[in-house]
């Protein structure tokens, strides 16, 4: 018998989700063939599409897009790193690159032994009688530097690279996460374009936030659209509504090994001292991120 054929993945267009979009506006007969056809409300979607993909994605701690890696350090205040420079912004000890595909931070664990709560032991790693290290959350904060440029120099326009596709990383500045954290590791909210990989209600949402964008374009009639308009948005609000109520439930939060499964608390609570044993800290020192208000045809939720 001989291998089994690789599966065979057909992708769901973005162009599925705004057709969608103009089904639930009543507006079948303006669907598209894809984003790039150039028609009017094709190009009203390639221009808003990624940009309504990414501001949802930083509403809620979506379980489909949480990711977990090491961080690329960038610069090191003490010089064991090689390949750093050690000019790093006071009073932190390490610089780590932001991850490319990253949308929201959400946390950096922090490894902390038991015997005497040392947070410079390396992940995972077994200390005397103590067979493993909890994770906390550690102290972090999210800024801007120009001393890790991917550029040298003054480019013409036409010779720097490409950064369409990527997060937090322009040809001088760039993104970075300041921690005394080593070797660390960041949770974080990925930007997932595969549509197959949403869940269902975040792909409601979506829908419904494209709708809103669309509205204007898609429906002819004045009077017609500003009411469809404001139908749209009461439509997004509950969508999104509905997608982090579940979101929350099913993974506890903060998503720690202890199930937490009140999704009240996912809204707006940083680190909380009770979900990880009573360790204490406060969300607005960047130890825990919460999730971002939604902004949508001028409605915030």
């Amino acid at each position: 018998m001989g291998p089994l054929n690789p599966p065979v993945f057909y992708l769901t267009p973005p162009s599925a989700v705004v057709n969608e979009a103009i089904d639930s506006l009543g507006e079948s007969g303006q669907i598209i063939g894809s984003v790039t056809d150039g028609t009017v409300l094709a190009e009203a979607a390639r221009r808003n599409y990624s940009r309504q993909l990414r501001n949802l994605l930083r509403t809620a701690h979506w379980n489909f897009a949480r990711f977990e890696a090491p961080m690329q350090c960038l610069g090191d205040a003490t010089g064991q790193t090689p390949n750093t420079v050690t000019n790093v912004e006071q009073p932190w000890t390490y610089a780590y690159a932001w991850p490319t595909d990253c949308v929201a931070a959400r946390w950096v664990p922090s490894p902390v032994c038991p015997a005497n709560g040392n947070t410079t032991v390396p992940l995972f790693q077994s200390v005397g009688p103590f067979p493993a290290i909890p994770l906390l959350p550690g102290r972090f904060l999210v800024s801007s530097s120009n001393l890790y440029p991917i550029e040298i120099g003054i480019l013409p326009w036409n010779g720097l690279p490409d950064l369409r596709r990527t997060e937090g990383l322009g040809p001088t500045y760039r993104r970075v996460i300041l921690t005394d954290i080593p070797n660390a590791l960041l949770v974080y909210t990925r930007l997932v374009t595969v549509i197959e990989e949403w869940d269902d209600l975040f792909r409601q949402a979506m829908v419904a936030s494209m709708a809103v964008v669309l509205c204007p374009l898609a429906i002819k009639d004045p009077k017609m659209r500003m009411a469809e308009r404001d139908r749209q948005v009461a439509i997004a609000r509950n969508a999104i509504a509905d997608a982090r109520v579940a979101n929350g439930n099913d993974a506890g939060f903060p998503q720690t090994t202890q199930h937490t499964p009140p999704w009240v608390s996912a809204r707006n609570g940083g680190w909380n001292q009770d979900a990880f044993g009573g360790a204490g800290g406060v969300g607005t020192l960047g130890l825990y991120l919460p999730w971002e208000p939604y902004s949508l045809g001028g409605n915030v939720f």
